[in-house]
């Protein structure tokens, strides 16, 4: 039984994902026809390289400090809302997070430039007498990329502090304790599973990114993930680009096999969650920070807690700025009447909505885009139903290694995974087709599909099962119209997040397009780095106008199905 769920997963993660990432491993174990390491004793002795990789690895850091920095008050504030107004923050919070990065990237680009709005707002305060450089230089990849992380960050801090019981904060200054004391001591040690989670994702995140400082940084401040394409689509460098790969792909193992406990915790059941949580609040209770690092931060927080609540107000609505800021620009733009890219408009017209209608390849690209992610995210769907029923229903051996191996496509840089297929099927048919498209994004949107549905299914009452087998139901009858229905909005939210997965995708793109199957992204990429123009913005429009569209499906469906069953009770 276990073996008919597990599978089918397994054949596609082997074809398209465990087989190519071998061949990228041995690849860079080779020079010309012979086996070697050459290319790993370049890699030590080079400069260059150890520059690239303290570079990214500093981005890292900076990124990662500076998201936990503004998403903790954030996630703080949106934890202590009621329940109405917390839903509306996290859809805030998620819409960009389901928009394309290159989206993002583009409006940062305005945004940032000498006649953007952040560059006239200064102007106007009187705070620069000329416009900074802000965009093309490392302050432009530090800003889009804190923007594009900060998602991942208030995540997972949110998800920590609303399990927390405030009441234990309450009890602690009712004793005595002044309010950053009871902070240091209850708040945040309890949010501490919070702030690992949000920290080694957005680090890990960080490490492979390739849109945002391609596009934002200057020609000195590409990252390790630019040097691996350079070395594949310019130079042809293969094997010492596949060592480059390899040695990024073993740095992000290593950290994502030493924090492998805090992304399996989904895998547990109750009683598993509560041994869990005692553990965590037993290991708050002796672990200590620093006593000069506490010492200092107790005073800071002495310091401004007189002012925390309007602070705590200022720096979550600051977070929340920074997160919609790229839509204040990109929705005007779509709607320019200029022949250039001008912020603000000098008038509005649709004439971008008509260029973008009447011209054949950036339809084709449309259409290609969302055929292919389509057939990819029903065939996530089609796979990552069966085994997640797998790993919540059933104990096996070998069933956490299989999780992490289903969720490490959320870890692995894309642009690892990307050259490891260009290696493995350039000398195939496969390369340049659909085909190659459909299993690629299906290898990257399967992870989302299963998080999604072992949550479902864990929150799923399966007395229901049980109460329509006990009346005579075949189990696949149970199945079919029981358990199935009742998930759908856990379905629906996975065939979103798999589509705009895959949809979204560039770096596949970058090394699988052919001349007959460009992907929207790739044209979007051109675009925007040969000519930065309102046709962006136009897909933009028409991107947020479908998600809206399926956000508002899945709320009709869940209200519905939470109707029907309300219906039912009575």
């Amino acid at each position: 039984m276990i073996l008919l769920l597990v599978v089918p997963a397994l054949a596609i993660f082997a074809a398209g994902y465990l087989f190519p990432v071998a061949q990228l491993v041995l690849k860079s174990f080779r020079n010309e026809s012979t086996w070697s390491l050459l290319h790993y004793q370049e890699i030590a002795s080079s400069g260059v390289f150890a520059w690239v990789l303290f570079q990214t690895l500093l981005l890292a850091v900076v990124v990662t400090l500076a998201c936990l920095i503004l998403a903790y008050p954030l996630a703080y504030s949106i934890s202590r809302c009621p329940p109405w107004l917390a839903s509306l923050l996290l859809v805030l919070v998620t819409l960009p997070y389901l928009t394309s990065i290159l989206i993002r990237t583009y409006a940062w680009t305005v945004l940032l430039s000498p006649a953007g709005l952040i560059n006239q707002l200064l102007l106007y305060l009187g705070i620069v007498s000329e416009p900074l450089r802000l965009v093309f230089n490392k302050i432009g990849v530090y800003i889009g990329m804190i923007q594009v992380q900060l998602p991942l960050m208030v995540f997972p801090l949110y998800a920590a502090l609303a399990r927390f019981d405030r009441k234990l904060s309450v009890a602690a200054q009712s004793l005595g304790s002044s309010p950053a004391d009871a902070f240091l001591r209850i708040t945040l040690p309890s949010s501490m599973p919070g702030i690992v989670s949000g920290c080694t994702l957005v680090f890990l995140s960080c490490l492979g990114f390739y849109i945002t400082p391609a596009l934002l940084g200057g020609p000195n401040d590409y990252m390790i993930a630019q040097g691996i394409t350079i070395r594949v689509l310019t130079l042809g460098e293969f094997e010492a680009a596949a060592a480059q790969a390899t040695v990024l792909l073993a740095m992000v193992a290593t950290v994502f096999v030493i924090f492998r406990t805090k992304v399996a915790t989904e895998l547990e059941d109750e009683s598993q969650s509560s041994q869990s949580a005692k553990k965590a609040r037993d290991l708050s209770a002796t672990a200590r920070m620093p006593a000069p690092l506490e010492k200092g931060l107790q005073r800071a927080l002495e310091v401004i807690s007189s002012v925390r609540s309007p602070l705590l107000v200022l720096l979550s609505a600051f977070t929340l700025t920074l997160l919609v800021l790229p839509f204040v620009v990109v929705i005007p733009l779509a709607f320019s009447d200029a022949a250039y890219l001008s912020f603000p408009p000098p008038g509005y017209s649709l004439r971008w909505f008509t260029k973008f209608f009447s011209n054949s390849q950036w339809l084709s690209a449309l259409s290609f885009s969302g055929r292919t992610a389509l057939l990819a995210s029903l065939l996530a769907i089609t796979i990552g139903v069966p085994i997640a029923f797998a790993l919540v229903r059933f104990r096996f051996v070998g069933r956490v290694p299989l999780y992490l191996l289903l969720i490490s496509p959320m870890i692995v840089p894309h642009v690892v995974m990307a050259v490891a297929f260009f290696f493995s099927f350039a000398q195939t048919p496969l390369i340049g087709t659909a085909t190659a498209f459909v299993l690629a994004y299906t290898i990257i949107a399967t992870p989302y599909v299963v998080v999604i549905l072992i949550a479902g299914l864990k929150k799923f009452d399966r007395s229901l099962e049980q109460a329509a087998i006990s009346l005579g139901g075949h189990p696949l009858t149970a199945l079919r119209t029981v358990t199935l229905p009742l998930l759908l909005p856990s379905l629906a939210s996975a065939l979103v997040f798999a589509f705009i997965t895959g949809f979204d995708d560039v770096v596949y793109g970058l090394f699988v397009s052919g001349p007959s199957s460009t992907p929207l992204p790739i044209r979007m990429w051109d675009d925007i780095r040969l000519e930065i123009s309102p046709q962006i913005a136009v897909v933009a429009v028409l991107f947020l106008a479908s998600l809206a569209a399926l956000v508002a499906v899945k709320t009709f469906v869940s209200a519905a199905l939470h109707h029907r069953s309300h219906r039912k009770d009575i």
